[in-house]
């Protein structure tokens, strides 16, 4: 389902690699998505987390780590990967996915959520739901895009 946008920008390769991060989790989500041997357990929080959380966490701090890794990585589920960023101002934040009552309970309505934040600011950011076919990202100079089923057109949200 990976996409890219047809601008270019300084962030180019980032939002590409977080496209390849969006479909790396999709891979997992949707095989885990109704499955009937899900395992749920409860974080500290109260909240409910699922053998799929963080099965695609750690699948992306893998992918990231590998492809950049002077990049830090904070996650919802494994939180700071306690590497030093200074060097490159960059940080990798991860919500492997948001909606996981959703999720639990078979509601399409749940995404992976990938942003790259430089010095402060966000540049790359990635939603992807693929129980409703659909991926929203954007990059710093290159727009805001939609994304539907794999072989449609990108859609511009904004340039």
């Amino acid at each position: 389902m990976s996409a890219q946008s047809s601008g270019t920008s300084k962030y180019s390769a980032d939002l590409a690699l977080a496209q390849e991060l969006a479909d790396a989790a999709d891979v997992i989500t949707t095989s885990r998505y109704r499955a009937l041997d899900l395992v749920i357990t409860t974080k500290p929080d109260a909240t409910p987390v699922t053998d799929a959380d963080k099965a695609v966490e750690s699948a992306l701090r893998e992918l990231i780590t590998k492809v950049r890794p002077g990049d830090k990585i904070i996650g919802e589920e494994f939180g700071n990967d306690g590497s030093n960023a200074k060097a490159s101002g960059r940080h990798w934040v991860i919500d492997p996915i948001d909606g996981t009552k959703n999720f639990m309970r078979a509601v399409p309505v749940w995404a992976t959520l990938i942003a790259l934040v430089e010095n402060g600011e966000v540049v790359v950011g990635v939603i992807s739901a693929p129980a409703l076919n659909r991926r929203w990202y954007a990059a710093k100079g290159s727009g805001a895009y939609v994304h539907s089923l794999p072989g449609t057109e990108n859609n511009s949200l904004r340039k």
